[in-house]
């Protein structure tokens, strides 16, 4: 379902240059993105694979002008999901970040690198979606964002400590559209 949720992301913006299809693209590609670090299941990597579980996707997708939505979409929805892995029933084995060609990087460094990332994907998503729309835009799509982050957090395992960054981040952007 990830992979169809970001591919309707990306045709709503290939189809449409409308700044809706910018808050649509954003909410598709969010959807995705909360289940995206999880597509090393299907892939030739270890679970928790730190190629997935980290900001990587969204560089490989950053440098295409029209899939800014999309780019901050799945970054907020990665941000979500990797805050949430944060917080395992335990740190080992099946739970921590491994690496190609060099496996688990240990609990202590797999904490470290979750947060770190959960917490760039969360400030790329928001800065980007603060520079994409104008401050109506921004604050629909925000409660888009919001209800639909609130509805994966509850059902996820460790969801609530993150739904209190994902608010930060929300703040953090609606204080730089208010000071720009």
């Amino acid at each position: 379902m990830t992979i169809l949720w970001l591919a309707a992301a990306v045709a709503v913006v290939m189809l449409s240059r409308h700044r809706i299809a910018n808050a649509c693209a954003l909410v598709l590609a969010m959807v995705a993105g909360t289940t995206f670090p999880d597509v090393d299941f299907f892939l030739p990597l270890d679970h928790r694979s730190g190629l997935t579980h980290s900001i990587l996707p969204l560089l490989l997708l950053a440098y295409h002008p029209r899939l800014r939505g999309v780019v901050a979409g799945l970054a907020i929805g990665i941000g979500l999901h990797l805050a949430a892995d944060c917080f395992p029933n335990g740190m080992r084995g099946y739970a921590t970040i491994k690496l190609p060609f060099a496996g688990s990087i240990g609990s202590s460094a797999s904490y470290l690198w979750l947060g770190l990332n959960a917490l760039a994907a969360l400030g790329i998503g928001a800065a980007i979606a603060a520079h994409l729309f104008d401050r109506l835009m921004l604050a629909v799509t925000a409660i888009a964002v919001a209800g639909i982050a609130v509805a994966y957090l509850a059902v996820t395992d460790g969801g609530w400590p993150p739904l209190a960054l994902f608010a930060a981040a929300g703040w953090l952007t609606h204080r730089r559209r208010v000071a720009a």
